[in-house]
C-alpha cells in the first residue's frame, strides 16, 4: 500500500467517526470543505485540459511535416503525453465523484443510523 492510500483510509476513517460522534460539526465541515474541494478539482481539471489542448495542436501542426513514411520522435512523445493525460483525467474523476459520494454519505450518516434505529425499536 502505498502512503497516499493509507493517508486517504486514516483521513476517510477520521471523517467517519466524526460525522458519527460529531454530527453538528461535521454539517459546518462539509458546508465550508465542498467549495473549496469543488474549486480545486476545477482547478486540476482545467490545467490537466488545458495540457490535453496543448498535446493536440502540438500534434495537428506536426502533421504537416511529418514526410511519407518517416515520423519525427515529436509525434509518438505527443501521442503517449495524450494517454497519459486521459488516463490521470479519468483517475482522478473517479476518485474525485468517489470522494464527494463519501462526504455526502456522512452527511447523512447519523441521520440513516437515527432512522434505522427507531425502525428496529418499532419493529420488536
Amino acid at each position: 500500500m502505498t502512503r497516499l492510500d493509507l493517508l486517504i483510509i486514516v483521513v476517510a476513517s477520521g471523517l467517519a467517526f466524526v460525522a458519527y460522534k460529531y454530527p453538528g460539526a461535521y454539517r459546518v465541515m462539509f458546508i465550508f470543505t465542498l467549495p473549496v474541494l469543488a474549486m480545486g478539482g476545477f482547478l486540476v481539471l482545467a490545467i490537466k485540459v488545458g495540457d490535453l489542448n496543448g498535446s493536440i495542436k502540438s500534434i495537428y501542426h506536426e502533421l504537416p511535416n511529418i514526410r511519407k513514411y518517416a515520423l519525427s520522435d515529436q509525434l509518438p512523445y505527443q501521442i503517449r503525453r495524450l494517454y497519459e493525460v486521459g488516463q490521470f483525467l479519468k483517475i482522478f474523476l473517479i476518485y474525485y465523484i468517489s470522494g464527494l459520494a463519501y462526504l455526502v454519505f456522512l452527511l447523512v450518516l447519523r441521520d440513516l443510523l437515527d432512522l434505522a434505529k427507531v425502525r428496529h425499536d418499532t419493529s420488536t
